[in-house]
């Protein structure tokens, strides 16, 4: 009998540290990350900042903070020996969980780190964003491979005053040239409406600079910018190339709008992009 049986090659799948908060009820953060990464084929491991009852969009809803136990949940990864082919960090509450993010990217062997500056939208900034936060936040930006501000996230990373107004390609190549100056690999410039159409600028971890364009929709709703970034991620850790996983996260996103127009509520609880998920199975939108 032959004895010499030769072990299977087993097939694994790409890992990911997603730390965001997590609400019950209103789709954003960890309920529009865990399903958009798992359709592309990514074994998601969230680490939560907060559980909320509902976004804060809701009144009264219930919140509980997750940092006095982040240290421990990290610990306990730590002695699984646990290893990622990337962190995703969105909305951070306070330093310490911003310290959190940084000790994945330092003591976890992690590939790809991509951070969400989530600090404000529309020149208003977070009220929990402190001064402190936001240096510790470029802190971080400058630790990860990239990052995805919008408009008022850039300003505060760059320390200028929000920028009012349309912004042609010359002013936001320029903004992100300060940004990728911080330290970060590279980066995309989410949100820039110039007339009818929406742009995400960005510049890749070769310093080429590029800009992709999109209709612009006559209305809005939340979680589309966690859809944008975890789209990207997606495409990202299966390996295409930041211009073609910039393309596949505004189109799905795009789509996911229109198709939420016809789904009850959608314009409360957030973007219907579970119907669509499943053209993200070979990791871009397809």
């Amino acid at each position: 009998m032959n004895t010499n049986v030769i072990a299977p090659t087993l097939k694994k799948l790409p890992r990911v540290a997603a730390v965001h908060d997590m609400s019950g009820y209103g789709k954003c953060s960890l309920t529009v990350a865990i399903p958009i990464l798992s359709a592309a084929g990514i074994e998601v491991c969230p680490l939560p900042t907060a559980l909320l009852s509902t976004n804060t969009l809701f009144a009264d809803f219930v919140f509980m903070d997750f940092t006095p136990y982040m240290d421990d949940y990290l610990n306990h990864w730590q002695r699984l020996d646990l290893k990622f082919d990337s962190v995703y960090s969105g909305f951070l509450g306070s330093e310490a969980q911003i310290e959190s993010v940084m000790r994945l990217i330092r003591d976890f062997d992690s590939g790809m780190s991509i951070v969400d500056p989530v600090m404000g939208d529309n020149g208003i900034v977070i009220k929990t964003y402190t001064e402190a936060m936001c240096r510790e936040m470029r802190r971080l930006v400058a630790a990860a491979d990239l990052t995805t501000p919008n408009i008022t996230e850039a300003c505060i990373l760059t320390g200028r005053d929000y920028i009012e107004g349309e912004l042609d390609s010359a002013d936001a190549e320029e903004l992100l040239r300060q940004i990728i100056a911080l330290g970060v690999g590279s980066a995309v410039l989410t949100g820039v409406v110039r007339g009818d159409k929406l742009y995400n600028c960005a510049i890749d971890n070769g310093g080429r600079y590029f800009e992709h364009q999109i209709n612009l929709l006559p209305f809005h709703m939340h979680g589309t910018g966690d859809l944008f970034t975890s789209v990207l991620t997606a495409a990202l850790m299966r390996g295409y190339g930041l211009r073609q996983s910039v393309d596949s996260a505004a189109r799905f996103v795009y789509d996911a709008m229109v198709y939420s127009q016809n789904v009850a509520d959608a314009f409360d609880r957030g973007v219907a992009f579970e119907p669509l998920a499943h053209h993200l199975a070979s990791g871009i939108y397809r």
